[in-house]
């Protein structure tokens, strides 16, 4: 029998399914495993019920959008979690937002163990209040609940961000019951100590949360350089007094994202880790031609 499901787990080549009420143990054939059409949480597929709760995966359904970093799929909301240990990798944080931007994805940035120091917000806001939500809490005080709020509706959200941030903290403050192992910083590296080792999507409310791996490097996922501007509105909004209306806001002369850049409308730091992306991704363009 063909069933209809949703996949909310997956470890090794072996999706959780869940379907009616039911959770099944499912495979996927190597075409849907080694190409373009490839199995990841989020995705609604269909399946061939075997016996003894097992099912092997016929079909991926069409998606609404896929992010590569977090692997997820279908989602509507990111959260984007930085917190002041370890120290906060905006340039990463930058990545996240420029593809859930491109995916349409509404991205919040999530300031975590603000029981410990508010330092992480107060740069988060700096570098953000143009761009999107920042939203601090922690796993300790009840706060997390905030994020509740974002999942209204039957909404879907992810966690994004490095390591030992305490994505699974959050989440085992508004779900105890997901039990997820927490972890903390190295002591010889200062990063983050890797916990979460697959995707997992929970029930949280009326909506759905996935716990993901932390990660350190994020790439801007079918992107060009010349293209990489309009997926920040504010400097879209800005670009209105740029002196060609095709600029880059790198090297181009009367450039008003830039002028703005050097008199504090728009944060220096975000606005020179913007040159370094653009830049990033025109090397990799002469790379591959």
């Amino acid at each position: 029998m063909t069933k209809r499901g949703t996949v909310i787990k997956s470890v090794g080549g072996v999706f959780t399914v869940a379907a009616e009420g039911q959770t099944y143990v499912c495979f996927a054939p190597k075409k849907l495993r080694y190409n373009d059409l490839d199995v990841v949480v989020g995705d609604k597929v269909t399946f061939d019920e075997l016996r003894r709760g097992k099912g092997v995966i016929a079909d991926i359904l069409p998606r609404r959008n896929k992010l590569l970093r977090p692997e997820i799929a279908n989602v509507d909301v990111c959260f984007a979690v930085i917190a002041c240990q370890p120290q906060p990798d905006f340039y990463l944080c930058d990545k996240v937002l420029i593809n859930c931007f491109q995916q349409h994805i509404e991205p919040i940035v999530v300031v975590n163990k603000m029981d410990l120091s508010s330092d992480a917000a107060e740069e988060a806001r700096a570098n953000y209040r143009d761009v999107a939500e920042v939203v601090c809490v922690s796993a300790f005080d009840g706060s997390a609940q905030k994020l509740c709020d974002y999942l209204h509706g039957g909404k879907t959200a992810c966690f994004a961000g490095q390591s030992a941030v305490g994505k699974t903290s959050l989440l085992n403050a508004l779900l105890p019951e997901a039990n997820g192992q927490t972890g903390g910083i190295s002591a010889k590296s200062g990063r983050g100590v890797h916990t979460t080792r697959h995707s997992a999507l929970y029930e949280v409310g009326d909506g759905y949360l996935v716990d993901t791996c932390g990660f350190s490097l994020c790439e801007l996922d079918g992107i060009r350089s010349d293209e990489l501007r309009l997926y920040l509105d504010d400097f879209v909004t800005l670009s209105r007094g740029c002196k060609y209306s095709s600029c880059t806001h790198t090297a181009e002369p009367d450039c008003a994202v830039k002028a703005a850049a050097e008199k504090g409308v728009l944060c220096k730091s975000r606005y020179e880790r913007y040159v370094e992306e653009f830049n990033e991704l025109k090397e990799a363009e002469k790379n591959r031609y």
